[in-house]
């Protein structure tokens, strides 16, 4: 048992889990850590090795949402049966990375799950985006994740200091770093946020050095790297899929395939906003809007300078699209509520014919 403690431990194993997998094992049942995902199979990690894991029948049969299935992160238990091992059950998720899946399909798709800090990377070249950036602040910041901006390539900008500078603006009191990969110091500040047990994932365009900045903190090249196309100067995609990986000086990262859309599964959260809703207290009606009212100290702001239209702009459109998504999310739930009460009546029925 304490070689089970001591080889899971560095895969961030804690009491919270232990304490779930004790209370959720079945006899020959033991916890694994879901390291990686392809199209057929989970890599799993447990006291015995890394295996390839089938999910189970009742895990398929049960999972309605996409979010019901592992996801990379996730720690489960597993049944290993020869050669063969199978995901039995998720152990329940302390957090969870997730988007709105990409489509018109209402649906929550878990980038990664138990993580303890967030890495936002945004370069500053031509991939520079203060709305993109918003989109990812409010992703990490409606999942109560700890997340730190990192802007990356600073030694190929000209005005990196004025760029820095709309970011902190944009983020007023979170932690930004304008790094390169060539500086000693990026290895340093990069592990002084990743200790031993921690779990930290990079989430951003492609191109924008997410695979790059995670071979300086390994310390060796873990992940392939690309060059930024010059026929259209965006980034290609160097990482498929999603994969927790262990570092030699302890702590895992997860690296994400780039995304140059995301849509926030969560409520929408302020993060990014706060001198919105600072100067909403001075406006003349409580339900302000900020479009047409009058005494608006919102618009006033931005006549005057003090605030961005184009920040004022983003939140009017995320406020939009959250509650847009909130009347699907309704809509699509009692569809849910059927196919689940279908199934469970199929199963009650088969089990009394038994």
């Amino acid at each position: 048992m304490e070689e089970l403690k001591n080889t899971l431990e560095k895969w961030g194993f804690d009491s919270r889990f232990r304490e779930l997998a004790l209370k959720g094992s079945e006899e020959g049942l033991i916890p694994a850590r879901v390291i990686g995902h392809n199209r057929h199979f989970y890599d799993v990690v447990c006291e015995k090795g890394v295996f390839s894991a089938k999910t189970s029948g009742s895990i398929r049969y049960n999972s309605v949402l996409k979010s019901d299935l592992p996801a990379v992160g996730d720690w489960v238990m597993i049944s290993i049966r020869r050669d063969k091992s199978y995901i039995c059950s998720i152990l329940p998720r302390k957090n969870c990375i997730s988007r709105r899946c990409s489509g018109n399909v209402i649906d929550e798709q878990v980038l990664s799950s138990n993580i303890d800090i967030v890495f936002i990377v945004m370069s500053l070249d031509e991939n520079f985006n203060l709305k993109r950036l918003q989109r990812y602040i409010s992703v990490a910041a409606s999942s109560k994740i700890k997340y730190v901006i990192l802007l990356t390539k600073s030694d190929l900008c000209s005005n990196s200091a004025e760029l820095f500078e709309e970011v902190k603006k944009a983020a007023p009191g979170k932690e930004v770093f304008a790094l390169s990969s060539f500086d000693k110091t990026t290895e340093e500040l990069l592990r002084s946020f990743v200790r031993p047990g921690l779990s930290a994932v990079f989430i951003g365009s492609s191109g924008v050095g997410k695979s790059t900045l995670i071979n300086t903190l390994s310390g060796s090249n873990i992940r392939a790297t690309g060059e930024i196309s010059s026929a259209v100067r965006k980034g290609r995609h160097t990482t498929s899929s999603r994969e927790l990986l262990l570092l030699p000086s302890g702590g895992m990262v997860i690296d994400t395939p780039g995304m140059r859309e995301i849509q926030n599964w969560q409520e929408e959260d302020s993060s990014g906003f706060e001198m919105i809703l600072e100067l909403s207290q001075h406006c003349r009606f409580t339900d302000c809007r900020h479009k047409t009212e009058p005494g608006c100290a919102v618009k006033e702001a931005v006549e005057n300078g003090t605030l961005a239209a184009e920040t004022l702009e983003m939140w009017q459109k995320q406020l939009e699209e959250s509650e847009e998504l909130k009347q699907k999310k309704a809509a699509a739930l009692k569809i849910l509520e059927t196919r689940k009460s279908k199934r469970k009546k199929n199963r009650n029925g088969e089990e009394s014919r038994r």
